[in-house]
């Protein structure tokens, strides 16, 4: 391939960046739209890619990552590179998203991110995921009521938890992601309207295989 036609295609891609970027810039629900989609296409992953994600290394750095905004949509629709470890729903509130290892703004911007390493879904521990308070990422989480169910796949299992605990907490409150001796948990992590947290937690009721008919849940 010769320079010139290089060039073409480096200043095509940076054309059609910057018209993104002036998209999103002026638009909230084409932000919008560009999250879905973003979201949706991290969902169509295989039990084999998962299995194989999960010795890939990822950043738990969760205090620097900064409020979702236009440059990281942007970066992410692009340049995004994530490892996606498998799906979280949460019906009641019409949420359906991948999970990925880790909590970098590409992440961040496409779903749930795992806030510790070696987290294991359906195991004696607390799986914990972050996700910003955009429309079609965590908001959702603000209307979750105890009782309702949050549901994970790995693609091999389905792990069924019922919420019992939900919160308003500071951004210091992180113990919540610790591990409960005993306890197979699960805890969602996303922003309020102030500078506090929502903190969603629930306990381990059931585990399923992945069939068709038990990753309907899943469906977005």
């Amino acid at each position: 391939m010769s320079k010139k036609v290089k060039n073409r295609i480096i200043n095509s891609i940076l054309a059609v960046v910057l018209i993104i970027g002036l998209l999103l810039v002026f638009s909230g629900p084409i932000r919008t739209q560009v999250v879905r989609w973003m979201a949706n296409r991290r969902m169509d992953v295989t039990a084999a890619q998962i299995k194989k994600n999960q010795h890939k290394k990822a950043n738990f750095d969760f205090k620097a990552v900064d409020s979702l905004d236009t440059k990281q949509i942007v970066h992410a629709a692009v340049k995004g590179d994530v490892i996606v470890l498998g799906k979280v729903a949460v019906p009641s509130v019409g949420m359906a998203l991948p999970v990925m290892k880790g909590v970098s703004e590409d992440t961040m911007a496409q779903g749930g991110g795992t806030m510790k390493p070696d987290q294991k879904m359906g195991a004696d521990n607390n799986y914990a995921l972050a996700g910003h308070s955009f429309s079609n990422i965590f908001l959702p989480l603000e209307n979750v009521k105890v009782g309702d169910k949050v549901y994970l796949t790995d693609m091999q299992s389905v792990y069924t938890y019922k919420v019992d605990y939900k919160q308003s907490i500071s951004p210091y409150d992180v113990k919540v992601i610790d591990d409960v001796p005993g306890k197979k948990m699960v805890t969602l992590i996303t922003c309020d309207n102030t500078v506090r947290r929502w903190c969603i937690q629930g306990q381990l009721v059931k585990t399923q295989k992945a069939t068709k008919k038990t990753l309907a849940v899943f469906n977005p």
